[in-house]
C-alpha cells in the first residue's frame, strides 16, 4: 500500500459534521478529497515502523534536532513510522496544543514536561484514529438523508472516491481483522514513555474503533442497496466466535469494570450487523446466504454460537430463515432449526434485543437506533412467522421490545402493513383487555404515535372505533346480565363508566369472573373511554378518597402519555382533544389538594399540559391559575404599598405542593419526571409572553429553590442529573431573554444567579465543567453526535448564555464580583469528567470562560465564550490578561490558529474580532498581547477582509474585520498601523468592496468602517502617504471608475428610500463618508477631480435638501450633511460657483431652513449660513455676482428676521447668537454685491430693521461681542443705502443702540449708522449724531488720538466731523464740548498720522508693544526688522484716516474760492486750527496746536512715495519708502493738504489777530516749502505739459492716481499771489 497522508479526525469532524458549523460546499469538497486517502483505508493508513524508517525521513525532514529526537521517542510510543508520527505530531500542535507556541521549545527541552507532552499526544492519537472513523460513518450515514446541509457533496464523493467500485465494505472488514491482531502496549513494545494510563486507555479506544467500524459497516449496509457477500458474512460470524470481539485473552486480561459499557456496545453493534446480513425477513430465493452450498459451510459456525447472550439474536435470524426456506416443515433440517431457534427464546433473546436497543451507544444515536429498530424489528416479525410466539411467556417482553421498534418508521410501517407480524401479534392481545387493562395498547399507541404523522394518524383512527370494549361490571348491574359459560349477554341497559353504557341484547365474553369482567362486542371510541376513565379517577378524588384506585392512576398516567405523544408528532390534533385538556387541568386542581398527590399522576399530567402550552400557553396557564399546586408570586403592582425589605425580597410568594413533591420526594428518589415537566410547561409560558403569578412564582421558584439545591440532590443516574441541569438552564435563559418578564421577577433571579451560596455555584460549576467538557467527549464511550453529548453540550451552552446575559446586566455587576474567584462545587461536571480543581485558589471565571477557546467539537460553545469575554472586557475593571495569568499566550495563540484557519466556523472569528474590537478601549493589555508580534494577527485580517459575501456570515465576517481595524486606527495602536500603512495588498483588500462591489450587494457598514481606515490614515501621512496607500487611492479615486461618485449617490438615494438600510448608512456610513470627502478635499486636494468634487457637492446638497422637505427633522443626520456640504464649499467653492443653479439650489436650502426654522437644529443652521456665506464671499464684486446673490437675498432676510425675533427667547433651541451673527454676516456680504435700488426693494418691506435692532440690543445686554459687531457691521451697510424705515434713523440709533464705554470695538459701527444718517435725513440727523458723540466723546477722541491702535473709529470719527461739518452751528449748540474736543482731536490726528506714516517702524514696535508711546520719537533704526503684513496693513488704514481727517477740518472751514473772491466774508466766522507758522510741533504732545508745517508733512509724505520719473526732476530726499503705501490715497490726502494749506495760510493772512511779523513768516514759509515741492513736480515743464501717460509710479498704477498737473500749476500761481500780497 502506498504511504498515506495522516489527516486529523477531529479536525475533519468539524468541518463536516453540519451541526454546529457551515463552511461553503467548495471549503468542504477540499478538506474531503485531501482526507479521501486516509478515509479509505481507514486503520490500515497508520503506518507500523520499519529499520530504518527514522533516518528515512531524518534526512529530509525540516525539523530541528530537538524535534527530530522528540519524533524519535513518539514514534517509539505510538508504534508508528516516523514520518506518520512526524504528522500527528505537527497535527497536534496545529488543533490541540494549549501551550504557547513560543514555549515548545523548552517542553521539549524539560524532561517532566516532554513527559507529560508526551502522554498528551498519546491521548490525541488515540482520540484522533476514533474520530476518523465517526467522520467516515457520518459521511456513510447521511448520503441519503435529505435534511443534511452536505447531503448531496457525500452523496458524490461516497460514490466517485469511497465506494466507487464498491469496496468499502471489504475494506471496513479488513480494519476489523486488523483490529482483531492489535495487541495491548508494554513498556517493551511502545518504549519506557508508555504512560502509566497507556494500556487502560488503548483498550478502550481499541474497544471503540471495533465498535465505530463494526457500526459503519452497519451504516453502509443498512442504508445503501449493498448487501454483504457469504464470505464477509463468514469473517464476521467467526469473529463472534468463542468469546467474541472482546473475549480474546489479551483483551480479557486488560479488562476493567470501566470498559464494560465499551464491550456491550461492541456485543450489540456486532449483534445487530449479523442479523442485517442474515435479513431473515427477505425472500428467500435469490437470498445468498439460502444457498446450500454456503448453508453447509455456515451450519456448523452458527450451530455453535449460543453460548453468549448477545450471539442468541443470530442464532435465531439463522435458524428462522432457513425454517422460512424449508417451508417450516418438520422433517430433516428444519428440526434442527427449531431447536436453534428453541435455544434463541430459552435463553431470553427478545430480552437481549431490548438490552441493545436501550444500550447507551446505541439509542444515543439516531440512526443506529432507527436501523437496529429496524432489524430487529423485521427479525420478530419473521419469528412471528415461522415459530409459535404467541405464548403468555413471550407476549411482555414481545409488547416491551414493540414499544422500543415501533416508535421508529420503518418499524411502524411494517406494523399497519403487515397484519401477521406485529399487528397480528400484539394488537388482538392488547384489544381484548382494553380499557380494563389499558397499558398494552396504550403503551403500542404512544410508540407508534411517535414514529411518524401518518402512523399518529392511524392510532387516531385505530382508538375511534374499537371492535369491543372490556370492563369490569358493577354489582349493581349484575342484574343486567346473563352468564352461559364464557358467553354473556345484556337484559338491559349497563352503565359501565361516565358516558358509557352497553345496550340490551349485546353479546360479550367472560375474561374472569373475581372480579366479573367481560368484553363486549360493541364498536366503542377508545377516546371517549379514556376520558370517561379520567372522569371516574375525578370522582374518586372529588370524594375524598384516602387512596386513590392505582388501577385509575395507571390508566390516566398512560392516557397522558398518549395525548402526550400524539401533540408531539402531529400537533393539528389539539382541537379535537379539548375535552381532554379541561379534564386535565380540572383533574389536577383535585388532585392537588390531596394531602399527598400522587407523584407518577402529576407527573403524566404536567407533561401533556406542557405539550398543550407549546401550541396555547395563555389557555393552560389561565385555567392554571391559582392552582394550590403550584408556585405563586404577586405582581409587584399588588404590593406596591407594602415596605419591601431587604432581607424579604420574596414578598406575596408561595411555594405551593410543588415544593413538597419535587424538593422531598423526587429529590429522595433520585428521579425527577414532575420537575422535568414542569419545567417545560414554565418553559412554554416564558416564550408564549405569559407572565400570572403562577409564572412569576414558578420561575421564583426554579431559580431559589430548585437550581441552588440541584447540586446537593442525589440522582438514579448521571443522565438524569444532565438532564434535570438542561431543563433548569434552559428555564433561567428564556427568563433573562424574556421581554415580558416582570422586571422584578427578573431582578430576583438575577440576584439568585450570581449568589455563590444559591443558584450561582451551579451555574459557575457548569460554566466550569463546561471548560473541559471536549475533554469527556472524547472519552471512548461518548460520540459527539449523540444525543447524549447534544445534551451536554447544550447545558453548557446555556450556561455560557446566562452569564453572558448576566454580565450584561448593570444590575448584576455588583454580585457577580462574588462569582470571579467563587470555587465551583467539587465533582460536579458535565460528562463525569473535568478539570481537577485541587489549587487552593480557584481562576478567575474569565480565565475559565477564555479555556473554552480549545472547544473543537462544537465552535457554538467557543463562540458563546468569546462573546461573554467581550461582555467581561466592555464590564471588568481589571486587565483581562492578569485573570488569564500564565494561560493568556495559550489562548491567545489557540485563537490566533482559528483565526487563520481556512474551516473554522465564521461565528467563532467574528466573535474574537469583536472582542479585540471592544478590548482595543477598554483592555489595551489585551489587544497589544494579540499584536505581539502583529503579524499573527494582521496578517490574517488581510485575508479576511474581503471574504465571499454570498451569505450572510460572509457579510458579518468582514463587518467584524473592519470594524477592528477602524478601532486599531482610531485608538491609535501604532504597532498595528505602521505594520499595514505599507502593505499594498491590505489596502486593496480594504477597498475591494467600495471599488468593485455595487451598492446594495455590499453592506454599507463594512464600506463605512473602511472609509474611516482610510480617512485616518491619509489624515495621518499629511502630505506623504505610503506607495501602497497612494496606489490604493488612485484605484478609489479614479473616475473612469466612478466608484466615488457611485457610492455619493447611493447614500443619497439610501437616505431618500428611508429602507431598513438606511441606519447604518445615515449612523455609520455618512459620518465615515463625510471623514473620507473632508479629508481628501482638505489634505489630499489631487485624488479627487473637480468634476468629481462638484457631483459630490451636488449629491450631498439634494440629500440634504430633502432631509429638510421631511416633517420630522433627523437633527443628527441633518448635521452631518451639512458639515459635508459646508467642508466641500469650503475647499471647491469655486468651481461650484460656476454651475448656473447653484445659488438657486442654495437660496432654496435656504428658504426650507426659513420655513423650518422652529424643528431645524441651530448647529444645522450654522453649517448651512456658514456653506452659503461661504459661496457668496468667493464671487467677486461685478455684475454677474449681482444676479447670483439675489437668490439669497430674501431668505437671508427673512432668517434674519426670525432670529431677530427670536434673540434672548428661553425655550427655543432653533435659535443662537452665532446663527443670527452668520446670516448677518451672510447678508452683509449679499448687501455689499447687490445694487442699491435692488436691496431697497427686498429690504424696504421687510420687519428686519426691528429685529436687528432688538438682536443687537439683547445680545450687548449678554456680551456677545462677536455678534454685535456683525449686526452693527449690517446696521451701518444698512444706513447707507437709504433710509429703510422710520424707525431706523440716526436719533433711533442713538438712543437704541447705547455701547458701553469698555466696548470701544464696537463703537465705529454705530458712529458709521449716525454717520450715513446725517446723509439721508440732513439737518434731522444731527442731533442723534451730536448724541452718539457726546456720550462717547472720549472713545472717539482716544481714537484720534491714537489712530494706529484704533483705525476703524478713527476713520469713522474723522467722518462724523466731516458729516456734522456742514451744521456745525448747529452742533455747537447741541453739544459744544464734543465740538471744540472732536475738531482739535481730528487736527492732532492729522499731525500724529502723518508723522507714523513716515515711521513705520515705530508703529509696528507699538502694535507689538516692545515700546510706549512716550519713546516713539528716540531713534527708531535701532531695530532692522522687516515690516510685518499686519503693521502694513494698519498703515493702509491709517493712511485713510489721514485722509478723511484733512477732508473733515477742510469741511469745518470756509471754501477757498469764497474766501478769496467773495465779498465781505467773516474771517473771524472761522477757526484757524492750524498755528499760522511752519516751525515743527511734537506729534505726542496733546496740548500743543499743529502747525502748517503739519500740512507740508503730508505732502513731503505723498512726494517720499512717488516714483522718480513721475517726479521728473530730483530724486526723493528721504530715500525709498519701507512701506509702499496706495498712491491713489496718498494723492487724495496731498489734494486736500495743499487745499486746506492755501485755505488756512488765507485765513491766517487774513485775520486781524495776525501780527505782520507772523504773517510775513507765514509767507516765507510757504513760499519756501511749497516752493520746493512744486519745483520737483512741475520742475520747468511747460506750463501746459502734463506728466508723460506711460509713467507710473507704483508698477500697475497708472500716472492718474497722482496729483493732477492743473491743479497743482493753479495752487502754484496762488501760492504766489499769497506769498507776494501783503
Amino acid at each position: 500500500m502506498e504511504p498515506v497522508e495522516v489527516v486529523s479526525g477531529k479536525a475533519l469532524w468539524g468541518v463536516i459534521c453540519g451541526t454546529y458549523v457551515l463552511p461553503s460546499d467548495e471549503v468542504v469538497g477540499a478538506e474531503l478529497q485531501l482526507a479521501a486517502p486516509h478515509l479509505r483505508v481507514g486503520l490500515a493508513a497508520y503506518k507500523k515502523p520499519t529499520d530504518n524508517h527514522y533516518k528515512t525521513w531524518a534526512d529530509t525532514a525540516e525539523a530541528t534536532q530537538a524535534e527530530k529526537d522528540f519524533v524519535k521517542k513518539l514514534s517509539q510510543l505510538l508504534d508508528l513510522a516516523a514520518v506518520h508520527s512526524w504528522e500527528v505530531f505537527q497535527l497536534f500542535l496545529l488543533h490541540e496544543y494549549r501551550g504557547a507556541e513560543a514555549s515548545l521549545v523548552e517542553v521539549l527541552a524539560s524532561q517532566r514536561d516532554e513527559e507529560t507532552f508526551l502522554a498528551q499526544l498519546w491521548s490525541f492519537y488515540l482520540s484522533d484514529r476514533l474520530h476518523l472513523l465517526r467522520c467516515l460513518r457520518h459521511i456513510v450515514a447521511n448520503t441519503a438523508n435529505r435534511q443534511h446541509p452536505y447531503q448531496s457533496l457525500f452523496g458524490d464523493f461516497m460514490q466517485d472516491v469511497l465506494d466507487k467500485d464498491g469496496t468499502l465494505g471489504e475494506s471496513l472488514v479488513q480494519q476489523v481483522l486488523l483490529c482483531t491482531r492489535m495487541v495491548s502496549p508494554t513498556p517493551q513494545t511502545h518504549g519506557p514513555h508508555l504512560p502509566s494510563h497507556g494500556p487502560h486507555t488503548w483498550l478502550a479506544h481499541h474497544l471503540a474503533e471495533l465498535r465505530e467500524v463494526l457500526a459503519t459497516l452497519l451504516v453502509y449496509y443498512g442504508s445503501t442497496t449493498r448487501s454483504p457477500t457469504p464470505d464477509t458474512f463468514k469473517k464476521l460470524v467467526q469473529l463472534a466466535q468463542g468469546g467474541g470481539l472482546a473475549g480474546r485473552s489479551e483483551i480479557q486480561e486488560g479488562l476493567r469494570d470501566s470498559h464494560g459499557p465499551l464491550v456491550e456496545a461492541l456485543d450489540a453493534t456486532h449483534m445487530l450487523l449479523l442479523i442485517l446480513a442474515i435479513n431473515a425477513d427477505s425472500p428467500t430465493s435469490g437470498h445468498n446466504l439460502c444457498d446450500s452450498g454456503w448453508v453447509s459451510k455456515l451450519d456448523p459456525i452458527m450451530a455453535g454460537l449460543g453460548a453468549r447472550t448477545p450471539h442468541l439474536a443470530p442464532l435465531l435470524a439463522w435458524a428462522v430463515l432457513q425454517l422460512r426456506t424449508s417451508g417450516g416443515t418438520s422433517s430433516g433440517h428444519p428440526k434442527i432449526y427449531h431447536k436453534l431457534a428453541q435455544r434463541a427464546l430459552h435463553g431470553n433473546v427478545f430480552g437481549y434485543l431490548q438490552t441493545a436497543l436501550n444500550n447507551t451507544a446505541i439509542k444515543g444515536d439516531e440512526l443506529l437506533l432507527r436501523l437496529g429498530s429496524s432489524v430487529v424489528y423485521s427479525l420478530v416479525c419473521a419469528a412471528a412467522g415461522s415459530l409459535d410466539l404467541d405464548r403468555v411467556d413471550y407476549l411482555p417482553v414481545l409488547n416491551s421490545l414493540a414499544k422500543n421498534c415501533l416508535a421508529h418508521d420503518p418499524p411502524a410501517h411494517l406494523f399497519w402493513s403487515e397484519e401477521g407480524g406485529g399487528a397480528g401479534l400484539l394488537l388482538p392481545q392488547a384489544l381484548q383487555v382494553f380499557p380494563h387493562d389499558v397499558e398494552p395498547l396504550l403503551s403500542l399507541t404512544t410508540a407508534l404515535a411517535l414514529a411518524n404523522p401518518e402512523s399518529c394518524h392511524k392510532v387516531v383512527e385505530l382508538l375511534s372505533e374499537l371492535p369491543s370494549i372490556t370492563w369490569v361490571v358493577p354489582e349493581a348491574e349484575s342484574q343486567n346480565i346473563q352468564i352461559r359459560l364464557s358467553d354473556c349477554y345484556t337484559t338491559g341497559p349497563l352503565h359501565l363508566m361516565p358516558t358509557v353504557t352497553v345496550a340490551t341484547h349485546t353479546r360479550g365474553m367472560l375474561i374472569s369472573t373475581e372480579p366479573l369482567v367481560v368484553m363486549w362486542q360493541m364498536e366503542t371510541n377508545a377516546w371517549q373511554g379514556l376520558l370517561a376513565i379520567m372522569k371516574l379517577l375525578d370522582n374518586e378524588v372529588g370524594g375524598g378518597a384516602s387512596l386513590l384506585d392505582p388501577r385509575l392512576i395507571t390508566a390516566v398516567s398512560a392516557t397522558m402519555r398518549l395525548l402526550s405523544s400524539v401533540l408531539t408528532t402531529v400537533p393539528t390534533q389539539l382541537p379535537a382533544l379539548i375535552h381532554f385538556v379541561h379534564q386535565t387541568v380540572g383533574l389536577l386542581h383535585k388532585v392537588s389538594q390531596v394531602t399527598r398527590p400522587p407523584g407518577a399522576l402529576v407527573a403524566a399530567l404536567l407533561e401533556f399540559l406542557a405539550e398543550v402550552a407549546t401550541q396555547d400557553a395563555k389557555q393552560v396557564w389561565a385555567e392554571l391559575e391559582g392552582s394550590p399546586l403550584l408556585p405563586f408570586l404577586a405582581s409587584s403592582q399588588n404590593t406596591v404599598g407594602v415596605k419591601r425589605g431587604k432581607g424579604d425580597p420574596f414578598l406575596g410568594y408561595r411555594a405551593g405542593g410543588l415544593r413538597a413533591l419535587v424538593c422531598g420526594e423526587e429529590a429522595a428518589m433520585g428521579k425527577y419526571p414532575i420537575l422535568c415537566s414542569y419545567t417545560r410547561l414554565l418553559t412554554a409560558a416564558i416564550k408564549g409572553g405569559v407572565s400570572s403569578g403562577c409564572v412569576r412564582g414558578g420561575v421564583v421558584f426554579m431559580a431559589r429553590e430548585v437550581t441552588g439545591a440541584l447540586l446537593r440532590w442525589c440522582y438514579s443516574n448521571q443522565e438524569e442529573r444532565e438532564i434535570v441541569l438542561d431543563h433548569c438552564l434552559a428555564l433561567l435563559h428564556h427568563t433573562l431573554e424574556a421581554s415580558k418578564m416582570d422586571t422584578s421577577v427578573r431582578d430576583l433571579v438575577v440576584r439568585q444567579l450570581v449568589d455563590r451560596s444559591s443558584a450561582g455555584q451551579t451555574l459557575l460549576s457548569v460554566v466550569v465543567s463546561g471548560a473541559s467538557l471536549e475533554s469527556a467527549l472524547n472519552h471512548p464511550t461518548h460520540s459527539p453526535i449523540s444525543t447524549h453529548a447534544h445534551r451536554l453540550t447544550r447545558t453548557a451552552q446555556m450556561a455560557l448564555s446566562i452569564l453572558h446575559r448576566l454580565v450584561g446586566e448593570d444590575s448584576s455587576m455588583g454580585g457577580l464580583s462574588q462569582l470571579l474567584r467563587a470555587a465551583p462545587s467539587l465533582g460536579v461536571t458535565l460528562g463525569g469528567g473535568g478539570r481537577s480543581l485541587g489549587s487552593s485558589s480557584p481562576p478567575h471565571l474569565a480565565l475559565t470562560v477564555a479555556l473554552y477557546a480549545h472547544q473543537r467539537l462544537n465552535p457554538r460553545l467557543s463562540y458563546l465564550a468569546l462573546r461573554t469575554l467581550t461582555r467581561f472586557a466592555q464590564k471588568l475593571d481589571v486587565p483581562l490578561v492578569a485573570c488569564f495569568g500564565s494561560e493568556a499566550d495559550g489562548i491567545r495563540d489557540a485563537l490566533l490558529r482559528r483565526l487563520d484557519s481556512a474551516t473554522e466556523d465564521v461565528r467563532v472569528k467574528v466573535a474574537l474580532l469583536r472582542l479585540l474590537t471592544a478590548s482595543t478601549t477598554r483592555q489595551q493589555g489585551l489587544t497589544n498581547a494579540f499584536l505581539t508580534p502583529p503579524e499573527k494577527l494582521l496578517d490574517p485580517l488581510t485575508s479576511l477582509a474581503n471574504p465571499s459575501t454570498r451569505n450572510e456570515s460572509g457579510r458579518e465576517l468582514a463587518l467584524a474585520v473592519v470594524e477592528l481595524l477602524d478601532a486599531l486606527w482610531s485608538e491609535k495602536y501604532t504597532t498595528a498601523t505602521v505594520y499595514l500603512q505599507d502593505k499594498e495588498d491590505f489596502w486593496k483588500a480594504l477597498i475591494h468592496p467600495i471599488t468593485t462591489g455595487k451598492p446594495g450587494e455590499v453592506s454599507d457598514a463594512v464600506v463605512g468602517h473602511s472609509l474611516k481606515v482610510v480617512a485616518r490614515q491619509v489624515f495621518s501621512s499629511n502630505t506623504k502617504p505610503s506607495a501602497s496607500l497612494r496606489s490604493a487611492m488612485d484605484q478609489l479615486c479614479n473616475p473612469d471608475t466612478g466608484a466615488i461618485c457611485q457610492w455619493s449617490k447611493h447614500i443619497v438615494m439610501s437616505l431618500e428610500s428611508g429602507s431598513s438600510s438606511n441606519k447604518d448608512v445615515s449612523e455609520l456610513l455618512l459620518p465615515a463618508w463625510r471623514d473620507f470627502v473632508v479629508v481628501l478635499v482638505a489634505r489630499a486636494k489631487s485624488w479627487l477631480s473637480s468634476d468629481q468634487k462638484v457631483n459630490l457637492a451636488s449629491d450631498i446638497l439634494h440629500a440634504l435638501l430633502h432631509q429638510l422637505e421631511l416633517d420630522t427633522v433627523d437633527e443628527t443626520l441633518t448635521i452631518l450633511l451639512a458639515e459635508l456640504y459646508l467642508s466641500l464649499v469650503k475647499h471647491c467653492g469655486k468651481q461650484l460657483a460656476e454651475k448656473a443653479d447653484i445659488y438657486i439650489r442654495i437660496g432654496k436650502l435656504l428658504v426650507m431652513v426659513q420655513e423650518a426654522v422652529m424643528s431645524t437644529p441651530t448647529h444645522c443652521q450654522l453649517l448651512i449660513l456658514g456653506a452659503a456665506l461661504r459661496m457668496v464671499t468667493l464671487t467677486e464684486v461685478s455684475h454677474q455676482s449681482q444676479g447670483q446673490v439675489l437668490s439669497l437675498l430674501s431668505p437671508v432676510v427673512g432668517l434674519i428676521q426670525q432670529h431677530g425675533r427670536l434673540a434672548g427667547s428661553e425655550g427655543h433651541s432653533c435659535t443662537s447668537a452665532s446663527t443670527l451673527g452668520v446670516a448677518t454676516s451672510l447678508l452683509h456680504q449679499c448687501l455689499l454685491r447687490c445694487p442699491v435700488d435692488t436691496a431697497q426693494l427686498h429690504l424696504t418691506h421687510s420687519n428686519v430693521i426691528p429685529a436687528l435692532l432688538n438682536a443687537t440690543e439683547i445680545y450687548m445686554k449678554i456680551g456677545e461681542e462677536e455678534v454685535v459687531g456683525e449686526l452693527l457691521r449690517l446696521l451701518a451697510t444698512l444706513s447707507r443705502i437709504s433710509q429703510l424705515s422710520e424707525e431706523f434713523c440716526s436719533q433711533s440709533i442713538s438712543s437704541t443702540l447705547v455701547i458701553p464705554p469698555s466696548k470701544t470695538d464696537l463703537l465705529s459701527e454705530v458712529v458709521w449708522g449716525v454717520v450715513w444718517g446725517v446723509h439721508h435725513e440732513g439737518v434731522g440727523g444731527v442731533e442723534g449724531s451730536v448724541n452718539v458723540a457726546a456720550v462717547h466723546l472720549s472713545a472717539l477722541c482716544g481714537s484720534l488720538a491714537a489712530p494706529h491702535r484704533q483705525p476703524g473709529l478713527a476713520l469713522a470719527t474723522a467722518a462724523l466731523v466731516t458729516a456734522l461739518a456742514p451744521h456745525a452751528s448747529l452742533w455747537i449748540v447741541l453739544h459744544p464740548a464734543s465740538h471744540s474736543q472732536l475738531t482739535a482731536a481730528t487736527t492732532r490726528c492729522i499731525n500724529l498720522t502723518t508723522h507714523l506714516l513716515c515711521t513705520p517702524r515705530v508703529v509696528q514696535m507699538e502694535l507689538s508693544g516692545e515700546r510706549t508711546s512716550s519713546s516713539v520719537t528716540s531713534d527708531s533704526s535701532a531695530t532692522t526688522t522687516t515690516i510685518s503684513p499686519n503693521t502694513t496693513a494698519v498703515l493702509d488704514q491709517m493712511l485713510k484716516v489721514l485722509c478723511a481727517c484733512l477732508g473733515a477740518i477742510r469741511s469745518l472751514g470756509p471754501d477757498l474760492t469764497d474766501l478769496l473772491c467773495g465779498p465781505g466774508i467773516d474771517v473771524a466766522a472761522w477757526t484757524l486750527f492750524f498755528h499760522p507758522s511752519f516751525r515743527p510741533v511734537s506729534a505726542h504732545d496733546p496740548s500743543a496746536q499743529p502747525s502748517l508745517a503739519s500740512l507740508t508733512s503730508v505732502l513731503d509724505l505723498y512726494d517720499s512715495h512717488a516714483s522718480k520719473e513721475s517726479r521728473g526732476v530730483s530724486p526723493c530726499r528721504g530715500g525709498a519708502p519701507e512701506v509702499g503705501l496706495s498712491v491713489r490715497v496718498l494723492a487724495t490726502s496731498a489734494e486736500q493738504a495743499l487745499l486746506l494749506l492755501l485755505t488756512q495760510s488765507t485765513l491766517a493772512l487774513m485775520s486781524a489777530e495776525t501780527s505782520p511779523r507772523d504773517a510775513l513768516r507765514v509767507r516765507h514759509g510757504l513760499a519756501d516749502e511749497m516752493n520746493s515741492f512744486f519745483m520737483r513736480w512741475l520742475g520747468r515743464r511747460p506750463a501746459v505739459s502734463p506728466l508723460p501717460s506711460t509713467s507710473t509710479a507704483v508698477p500697475g498704477v497708472s500716472s492718474s492716481v497722482h496729483i493732477d498737473l492743473t491743479y497743482l500749476r493753479l495752487a502754484q500761481q496762488l501760492v504766489g499771489r499769497l506769498c507776494a500780497t501783503k
